[in-house]
């Protein structure tokens, strides 16, 4: 029997599908009975617009609707190959748009051609027809799927479908299936422990019954099967094989404007989530049990992916870097004979030297979910560090040579303007480190503690309006089958956020040529060198007792710290002077505090030490 693995848009063009490359392992090794083959029909989604618009749509207009995820807009796009439309509400979604700041022009010209990829997409399937054809499902490629599987139930009525992914988890799963009649088949859960057993159910005729987490018919109803018991061990989960990518990239016409990338899992789930998931999140949907990889597998699926694919840019798509392995899978990523540029989600209050482990593994970008520079907004998201900390990672992050990627979330109930005020007469003192990406208020998203707990704060909720231009279902029934809600704002609104927003655009912009580091002479004393835009240009010299000060606060520490370390190397100086310094330190930008933590901000002289602009390298100015 065959099956057809699918990724449709909106699968990033320059990463293979995790999905595809593991559950393709699973099916090789655990459905002998079945034959598979894998389609990146995202990649032809891609070449299709290409020529069919005469160039005007390009892969980086692919890129730009991908990235518009809580906008809806690859959905969007899709809607008349699921309705069979020529078009499907084009002006009231095109406003929309223009209300958020985002320019509707390409997604509009986009949705013209959908229907006519998705009829001979399903055309060049039908000719030679799959008994099963399978869809991955995260974020925008609902829509895309269904209007598939939708054609190829018209062209060969009794071709079988299934669809899986982050989009099916919890009740979402059995909502699509009750609401896209397209779809025979929809798994709920980790599809390494079920696909297998589907297909061995349908080659051999048997009861689907036992299936975990599987949505099917019977007598013309939904029958949904309980989830699996437990999180699935990661002894069960292969290395990808992402051959079928590759093949498919290198058919392009834009396959030489496309740096691809290759993905691993290393774990799953949240070690810190499990005891305090932060408020907002809701990417680990129903199952936040943390596991990982067996550390001695890592370093050779790293080596196995870059010498069969000869790249050398590796995601990890973790949700958070497993501790344990700075211990064992690092030092042994670190031993390997390759330039690799890995990157991972990390913790942001890392020490110095554990980050400096990552950078000798060849791991050149951290996510650490910074998040806010606010102590007390921190606290309301259940993050378990300091503003310090997180100023501290972007120190020393800067110092390693790390590319740091953060952003700022705000409208958590409990956060006042104050909290923003404060935050922003503190961007200058920080403009030499790497900004956050943006501003953003949060979404309130399924599985999230704030959705699961409406007394946190957000009592009303409805399915996000964006919605409302993509699916055709019952109010009650959109309820179960979407991940984001709109919800009644929290937290600032009005003139704040926009200050918010642009204090964070004059960061970016003062980042660019601006710098501040310090130096340490043989008698222990400190000298700083400032040249960040917003502050005088100086050298200053600090005495003995202001340089042990300063050298106290590189670490995160509080003034009762502070004063122990002045006391234990001998130098006498009352609460009062302490004050007055750390007061000077703060004032004059030299230093970040938050709830009396403080935390030096100066980087460490390196003639050779290079500065990360726009993800590239560039030679400090001095």
């Amino acid at each position: 029997m065959k099956l057809l693995m699918v990724a449709m848009p909106w699968q990033g063009l320059d990463t293979p599908s995790s999905a595809l490359g593991i559950l393709g392992q699973c099916v090789r090794r655990h459905a002998a009975d079945w034959e598979i083959d894998e389609l990146y029909a995202n990649l032809r989604w891609a070449e299709h617009l290409l020529v069919e618009s005469g160039g005007t749509l390009t892969p980086t207009d692919y890129g730009n609707v991908a990235d518009q995820v809580f906008h809806g807009v690859g959905d969007w796009v899709f809607t008349p190959a699921l309705y069979d439309v020529d078009s499907y509400r084009v002006p009231e979604f095109a406003e929309f748009l223009r209300q958020r700041g985002v320019n509707p022009d390409a997604p509009v010209a986009m949705q013209r051609h959908a229907r006519g990829f998705v009829r001979r997409l399903a055309e060049q399937i039908a000719a030679d027809p799959p008994d099963l054809v399978g869809f991955t499902s995260t974020f925008m490629q609902n829509v895309p799927s269904l209007a598939l599987a939708r054609e190829l139930k018209r062209l060969v009525p009794g071709i079988r479908t299934a669809m899986g992914g982050s989009n099916c988890d919890g009740l979402q799963g059995p909502a699509l299936h009750r609401n896209f009649p397209q779809l025979d088949f929809v798994l709920s859960g980790e599809g390494e422990r079920s696909l297998p057993m589907l297909l061995d159910r349908i080659a051999s005729g048997a009861d689907l019954a036992d299936v975990p987490g599987l949505s099917w018919r019977h007598e013309g109803r939904t029958v949904v099967n309980p989830p699996a018991r437990g999180a699935l061990p990661f002894a069960m989960v292969p290395a990808p094989n992402y051959d079928s990518y590759f093949r498919a990239l290198a058919e392009t016409s834009f396959a030489p404007q496309v740096r691809p990338m290759v993905v691993l899992e290393t774990s799953r789930g949240c070690w810190w989530g499990e005891v305090h998931q932060c408020t907002f999140c809701g990417l680990n949907g129903s199952n936040i049990d943390f596991r990982s990889k067996a550390p001695d597998r890592i370093a050779g699926e790293v080596v196995e992916l870059a010498q069969r694919y000869r790249v050398l840019d590796l995601i990890m798509v973790d949700n958070i870097l497993d501790m344990k392995y700075l211990n064992t899978a690092i030092p042994a990523m670190a031993a390997l004979d390759c330039d690799l540029r890995v990157h991972y989600e990390i913790k942001s209050n890392m020490t110095r030297d554990q980050l400096r482990a990552l950078k000798q593994a060849n791991v050149t970008y951290v996510q650490p979910g910074i998040e806010s520079l606010s102590s007390h907004v921190l606290r309301l998201m259940d993050k378990g560090v300091s503003a310090a900390h997180n100023v501290r990672m972007l120190r020393d992050g800067h110092d390693l040579g790390l590319n740091v990627t953060w952003n700022i979330l705000y409208g958590f109930p409990g956060e006042t303007e104050d909290d923003y005020r404060r935050l922003l007469g503190k961007f200058a003192t920080l403009e030499h480190l790497q900004p956050p990406t943006g501003a953003w208020r949060i979404a309130l998203e399924r599985f999230s503690p704030y959705f699961e707990d409406p007394t946190q704060g957000f009592m009303y909720r409805r399915p996000a309006e964006i919605y409302d231009f993509i699916y055709q279902v019952p109010r009650d029934e959109l309820y179960d089958l979407v991940y984001l809600f709109d919800t009644r704002d929290q937290g600032i609104v009005g003139p704040i956020e926009d200050e918010l927003k642009q204090g964070v655009e004059r960061w970016a912009q003062a980042y660019r040529g601006g710098d501040l580091s310090y130096r340490v002479d043989d008698r222990g004393r400190v000298t700083i060198e400032d040249r960040r835009a917003s502050w005088p240009e100086e050298t200053i010299e600090l005495d003995d007792v202001h340089s042990n000060v300063y050298l106290g606060m590189f670490q995160v520490a509080g003034r009762a710290g502070i004063a122990r370390r002045l006391a234990d190397s001998g130098h006498q100086v009352t609460g009062e002077g302490l004050d007055r310094m750390l007061r000077w330190f703060v004032d004059r930008g030299l230093a970040f505090e938050d709830e009396e933590r403080y935390v030096a901000v100066a980087l460490d002289v390196d003639p050779y030490r290079r500065k990360l602009i726009d993800g590239r390298e560039v030679v400090a100015s001095r």
